[in-house]
């Protein structure tokens, strides 16, 4: 187990006892003793979040795995490919790069940590839904961390709220986890997380009021009185 060795090593090297390792990760001393026996061949992503939050490096430089970069030659050839394009032409590429960057977020799925299995990484999923019917309060402290597959399209989620209602029917349904990058504004159409006077909602923004997407509902205009904040945009959401 290369990946152990190395985690031994960043030990040794920052001359760190297992009692220090253990108070410091906020792992406790049996389960640490375990994971560096040996005895733990496949540990929790989590126990390998803490012992990388306590050195200050990534699960990758910890565990001694890379990432394998795509080539340079790849990226320039897109790019010039898309800068002898006229606008009509980047115009329909930013359409499908879009309606490609949805579907494949549609397709990401939760999974558990394994060192054999692609790349991970943990999220926090707020435990009181974003409401897409009545509304509820996203809470700043009451989340659980999960564990999510990481690509430079779930890589710009801060965070995850799970929806409950049917305002936003067919886009999201009860039940669904979304994908939020944080963001105190969004622009006019996009799908973002809303307070409005302490109750959160997941809608779209139509500048003056939040938009329903399903026409039994309706939308949630704003006065001056509103107390509104934005917690961020909507990237996409996880497959169940």
């Amino acid at each position: 187990m290369d990946w152990l060795l190395n985690i031994k090593k960043i030990k040794k090297e920052k001359n760190l006892t297992n009692d220090a390792l253990a108070e410091m990760s906020g792992i406790s001393i049996g389960t640490l003793n375990k994971l560096l026996s040996g005895a733990s061949a496949d540990p929790k992503f989590s126990t390998l979040c803490a012992l990388s939050d306590a050195f200050g490096i990534s699960i990758d430089e910890m565990t001694g795995r890379k990432k394998q970069a795509e080539p340079s030659y790849i990226k320039n050839e897109y790019f010039q490919k898309y800068m002898e394009l006229d606008k009509d032409g980047r115009d329909a590429v930013d359409r499908v790069l879009e309606r490609e960057h949805e579907r494949i977020l549609r397709e990401q799925s939760l999974a558990t940590y394994s060192l054999d299995m692609p790349q991970t990484r943990s999220i926090k999923l707020y435990n009181i839904a974003a409401s897409a019917g009545t509304g509820s309060y996203l809470s700043s402290s009451d989340f659980t961390n999960i564990s999510i597959y990481s690509t430079p399209v779930t890589d710009e989620a801060d965070f995850a709220v799970k929806v409950y209602g049917d305002s936003m029917l067919p886009k999201f349904t009860s039940g669904d986890i979304l994908l939020i990058k944080s963001a105190g504004s969004v622009n006019i159409g996009d799908f973002g997380i809303f307070s409005v006077d302490g109750e959160s909602f997941v809608k779209k923004f139509g500048g003056d009021r939040l938009i329903s997407l399903n026409p039994d509902y309706n939308d949630i205009k704003f006065s001056e009185f509103n107390n509104i904040v934005c917690f961020g945009k909507v990237l996409g959401k996880l497959k169940k």
